[in-house]
C-alpha cells in the first residue's frame, strides 16, 4: 500500500513540476518558427498538440512548419481537421489549404473548394479577382489532363485493337495487355473481356480482369466460368477477396486452431488459401462445409512440410467428416497443378 502511495506522489510531482508544459512548447515553437528552423518547430508544436490540441497559435505553427518542410499531405490533413473545428483564422487557413492543393497537383479540389467560397460569399471583395484567376488556373489544369489522359487512352485503344486482346498471347503480353487496360477506360473491350471469362483462359487472368471491372466501377452483369461452374456477376457488388465470408472464416478457423501451436504450419495454410482463392473467385466453396475445406488445406500444408498427413486425425481435429476432407484435399491438388503465370 505504502509504495502505491508512493507512486502516486511520485507521479503527482512529475505533473506539478511542468504545470506550464504546454506554454514552454507553444513558446519554443514560435522562437524557433520565427528563426525559420521548420523541423524544430514542428517537433515542438507536435508535442504542445499533445496539451492543447485544439490552440489556435500551436495548430497554425504546426500546419506553416509542415509547408515549409514540404509535408505537403500532413499539412492538407491538419488543414481539414482546422476547418471542420473552426480552429484558427479561417481565411488565412484557407490560403495555406490552396496552396497545399496546388502543390499536390489536387485541382479538382480546388475548384470545389473556391466554388463553395464563392458560393457562400466567404472571399473578401478585395481577393475576388486573385481566386478567380486560381479557379480558372485549376479549371484549365483539370482540361489539360482530361485531354492528356483521353490521348493516351485512345493511343493504347488504338494498339490493343490493333494487336488484338487476348488471344495467342503468352503469359508475359497477357500481363502487359491487363496493365494497358487497368490505365484506361475498359468499356470499349468489354465484349472481348466477357469473351475471355467465359473461355477457357487462365483463372489468375480472369480475376484480374474482373478486378479491373470492379475498380472501374463496371455496373453490368458479366457472365465467367471458372473450374467448370459458370454465373453472372455484377462488378459493383462484389466483395474484395480477403472481405469473402468464406476466406474471413476460413482464414479465422485455422489461425485459431493452429497459429499458436504450429506457427510455419499457418503460414503455410494461410499462404495456400490466399493463393487458391484469388484463381478460385468470386467463386467460394458453401459456408457449411467451411471445417472440411480447413481440414483439407491443413492436410495439403502438412503433406507438404512433411511428406506425411493423417487425413482421419486431421478430420477430426475440426470435427469434419474425413470423406468431405478427401474430396477436398484431391480438388486442392488439382487446383496446385494449375501454374501461376510466370511475369
Amino acid at each position: 500500500m505504502d509504495n502505491e502511495n508512493n507512486r502516486k506522489k511520485d507521479g503527482e510531482a512529475r505533473v506539478i513540476a511542468f504545470p506550464k508544459l504546454g506554454e514552454r512548447l507553444i513558446a519554443k515553437g514560435l522562437d524557433e518558427l520565427g528563426n525559420r528552423n521548420f523541423k524544430a518547430a514542428a517537433q515542438l508544436f507536435s508535442q504542445a498538440r499533445e496539451y492543447e490540441p485544439e490552440d489556435d497559435e500551436v495548430c497554425m505553427g504546426l500546419v506553416v512548419s509542415l509547408v515549409e518542410l514540404e509535408f505537403y499531405e500532413e499539412s492538407k490533413e491538419l488543414c481539414k481537421e482546422m476547418l471542420n473545428k473552426g480552429i484558427g483564422d479561417y481565411f488565412q487557413l484557407i490560403n495555406i489549404y490552396l496552396m497545399v492543393l496546388l502543390q499536390l497537383g489536387e485541382h479538382q479540389e480546388m475548384v470545389t473548394t473556391i466554388e463553395l467560397l464563392f458560393d457562400e460569399n466567404q472571399i473578401p471583395f478585395d481577393k475576388e479577382e486573385q481566386f478567380e484567376k486560381m479557379l480558372q488556373f485549376s479549371k484549365r489544369a483539370l482540361e489539360d489532363k482530361k485531354e492528356e489522359e483521353d490521348r493516351n487512352t485512345q493511343q493504347i485503344a488504338a494498339e490493343l485493337q490493333e494487336d488484338g486482346l487476348f488471344e495467342g498471347k503468352t503469359d508475359n503480353e497477357m500481363f502487359l495487355v491487363i496493365s494497358k487496360l487497368t490505365h484506361i477506360n475498359i468499356r470499349p473491350f468489354i465484349p472481348q473481356i466477357e469473351q475471355f471469362l467465359q473461355s477457357e483462359g487462365h483463372p489468375f487472368f480472369k480475376t484480374m480482369l474482373l478486378n479491373i471491372l470492379t475498380d472501374q466501377e463496371y455496373n453490368e452483369q458479366v457472365r465467367l466460368s471458372k473450374f467448370n461452374e459458370s454465373k453472372s456477376v455484377l462488378p459493383t457488388e462484389l466483395k474484395s477477396l480477403k472481405e469473402t465470408d468464406f476466406y474471413k472464416k476460413i482464414t479465422s478457423l485455422t489461425e485459431a486452431r493452429i497459429s499458436q501451436d504450429n506457427p510455419s504450419l499457418f503460414e503455410m495454410v494461410h499462404s495456400l488459401i490466399e493463393r487458391h482463392s484469388f484463381l478460385l473467385y468470386p467463386f467460394e466453396p458453401e459456408q457449411e462445409s467451411i471445417p472440411s475445406w480447413a481440414a483439407a488445406y491443413h492436410a495439403l500444408a502438412e503433406e507438404y512440410m512433411t511428406g506425411e498427413v493423417s487425413a482421419r486425425g486431421i478430420a477430426g481435429f475440426y470435427l469434419a467428416e474425413e470423406d468431405a476432407v478427401a474430396d477436398i484435399l484431391s480438388y486442392l491438388k488439382e487446383i496446385e497443378e494449375i501454374s501461376y503465370p510466370i511475369i
